[in-house]
């Protein structure tokens, strides 16, 4: 069956192979069907490159952002490695025999003096110089080497309780109460009275564990003098237990 279609000016029916209509003698017009198809098809080739490249584009923008950052990342790493901050810490170590290696937390005259003393005591004994030497290592946290000093004093001036109680205060610090109470006992052997001892007995005790036996040698403590700073300083112990 033929395809009929009207004319576009009088509106008479004819084939559609048809050039011109048989009623008026108008040319016959026919709407392409594949021109439009191929207009379409070209836009739609045209919206495809546009969404390819525009994906292109994307992607490329995405890889560069990517190096961007690996760079920035390996120009700050390269910083911090120059810098030092990569670096391991050292560790110092305290050689017994030096003292020019600093202590933590140690004062740098101390450290001066004791040099200084040690190198005149090898030169020249003196016991007065030899009690600063103990003193100065005791204070600046040296307590085995102030325990060795405050020895030697004692070989050649015995009985001395201040220094005893001084001993037994470096073996406390070094965790060795027991041979702190023996010490600070060795000093009320000459000295009974004497409050600092008592007072420091009771602190040993209390951190070894021996509660009643601190409460014991605190409230001798007082005894002796309640009204100076050592007594009151014992009842504020005794009231805190």
């Amino acid at each position: 069956m033929k395809e009929i279609i009207k004319c576009s000016v009088c509106g008479e029916e004819i084939r559609i192979e048809s050039n011109f209509c048989s009623s008026c003698g108008s040319a016959i017009r026919i709407n392409n069907n594949s021109s439009k198809e191929k207009e379409v098809s070209k836009r739609k080739s045209t919206k495809q490159k546009k969404n390819s490249a525009e994906q292109e584009f994307q992607t490329i923008s995405k890889t560069k952002i990517l190096y961007l950052i690996f760079t920035l990342i390996l120009i700050g790493a390269i910083i911090l490695v120059a810098s030092g901050i990569f670096d391991s810490s050292t560790v110092t170590s305290l050689n017994d025999s030096n003292f020019e290696d600093v202590h933590q937390g140690v004062d740098l005259t101390n450290l001066n003096k004791i040099n200084s003393l040690e190198e005149e005591l090898k030169n020249q004994p003196n016991d007065a110089k030899l009690l600063d030497l103990a003193h100065l290592l005791n204070d600046s946290g040296f307590k085995e080497k102030a325990i060795e000093k405050y020895k030697l004093y004692l070989k050649s001036n015995p009985g001395v309780a201040d220094v005893l109680v001084d001993l037994g205060v470096c073996y406390y610090e070094i965790g060795k109460n027991d041979e702190a109470i023996k010490w600070m006992k060795e000093a009320l052997k000459n000295e009974p009275n004497h409050q600092i001892a008592h007072l420091n007995i009771g602190i040993v005790n209390m951190s070894s564990g021996r509660k009643e036996e601190a409460i014991d040698w605190w409230e001798k403590t007082i005894s002796i003098n309640p009204n100076n700073n050592i007594g009151k300083r014992a009842q504020d112990l005794i009231n805190q237990k």
